[in-house]
């Protein structure tokens, strides 16, 4: 399951403040894949999950993976850095994942 570090979960919980999403909103990660094999993905506030989104809560984070994101970001670490007025967000493997 996706991990977030204590800087996403700030970055998150402030992202979904300002975007004014409702009190059960998250930021919400939609993955693609294209045929040669790149990987991208969207993130937006959501107010809510959609059907057959996984929930990711930590602390007062919670994120929305669509099924494409949940199965490549299962074995991830999710890290934001603030630039500014907006953050950059990256992905790592967990220490451990096979």
């Amino acid at each position: 399951m996706l991990v977030l570090t204590e800087e996403a979960v700030a970055a998150i919980r402030k992202i979904v403040e300002e975007s004014e999403v409702g009190p059960n909103g998250g930021l919400r990660i939609v993955g693609s894949t294209d045929g040669d094999g790149d990987t991208a993905f969207e993130f937006e506030p959501a107010p809510e999950p959609t059907e057959g989104d996984e929930v990711v809560r930590e602390g007062t984070a919670v994120v929305f993976l669509d099924q494409t994101a949940a199965e490549l970001l299962a074995d991830m670490t999710l890290d934001a850095h603030s630039h500014g007025d907006h953050f950059h967000f990256s992905l790592d493997e967990q220490e451990g994942a096979a």
